[in-house]
């Protein structure tokens, strides 16, 4: 089965996470890895052909949309995340591949024959394992013929709703598609918040990155929502993080994680806003979301 990962050349921050993402599937899996990249070759794209990764170079459909909506600080991760939604219109052999964020580990082999195979895609929940309906795509098995009938209706929503997800992709996907993800066992998208699990078959480091963990400064600075999220579960994270630097040996984690975990860190453990203008805008997004699940238009057959 062929596994898809992608990136943009303005987000070297996750350029260890695909080394080590590549490295656990080479080791654990039969899967063929693609990379799908939107830059130049450089000393990643090297690498990943050196390591028997099919790199393909890529500028995303729509990206003439994402550079108008964003400004360059905060361009570089949609411009990454949403090149899997031109994955259908790249993949022209396999019927379904799999494709995963790059912040993930895989702990065990995925053979196609244990899949469902879905109707348009299959994901997992995100917060709540019981939760299908606000699926993460994070991880995702795509039956690419079908969603390449529907390609270019889907790009057009995006470009005219890109304002309303809150998610990039994710909330596209949900919207968009509706209620047409076939639901995916959450060992196939495990957390570490959900804690240690040896049935998983991929880890994915949703919240807070294994390199979040690296500098005293980056604990100092800990997002709030990452700090619920490893307080959730701490074993779990030390766990996971440690199992990440035996596929990423160069990574070193600071020795302040002990602040973080006795609440020393992160400093701020508030928001810089009001909590009535993070109601507000929390409201906002999801009327603005809701409404758009409802305007689509798109029937699907």
């Amino acid at each position: 089965m062929k596994w898809y990962f992608a990136c943009s050349s303005e987000s070297v921050y996750f350029f260890p996470l695909i080394k080590a993402a590549v490295n656990s599937a080479l080791v654990n899996t039969t899967l063929k890895p693609c990379f799908i990249y939107d830059g130049e070759p450089n000393e990643l794209t090297q690498w990943l052909e050196s390591h028997k990764v099919e790199v393909i170079f890529h500028k995303l459909s729509f990206e003439a949309c994402i550079k108008k909506h964003f400004n360059v600080n905060d361009r570089h991760i949609p411009l990454g995340a949403y090149l899997r939604c031109d994955i259908p219109i790249i993949e022209k052999e396999d019927e379904v591949v799999l494709y995963t964020d790059c912040d993930v580990l895989f702990l065990k082999d995925i053979k196609e024959t244990n899949i469902q195979k879905p109707e348009f895609f299959s994901c997992s929940s995100q917060f709540n394992k019981n939760d299908f309906v606000d699926f993460n795509t994070g991880v995702m098995f795509m039956n690419v013929k079908q969603l390449a009938k529907s390609h270019s209706k889907f790009v057009k929503y995006i470009e005219k709703n890109i304002n309303k997800f809150s998610v990039f992709d994710q909330s596209a996907y949900q919207s968009f598609y509706g209620r047409k993800n076939t639901p995916l066992d959450v060992k196939y998208n495990h957390k570490p918040y959900w804690g240690i699990d040896d049935d998983a078959f991929i880890l994915h480091f949703h919240g807070p990155k294994p390199l979040d963990f690296s500098t005293d400064k980056a604990l100092k600075e800990f997002r709030l929502s990452y700090y619920v999220l490893y307080k959730k579960n701490i074993e779990g994270y030390q766990y996971y993080l440690k199992l990440f630097k035996t596929y990423l040996p160069e990574i070193e984690y600071s020795e302040s994680i002990e602040l973080l975990n006795n609440g020393s860190y992160p400093i701020n453990k508030t928001s810089n806003r009001p909590i009535r203008v993070r109601a507000a805008n929390f409201i906002r997004k999801k009327y603005n979301f809701i409404k758009s699940l409802l305007k689509s238009n798109f029937k699907i057959t």
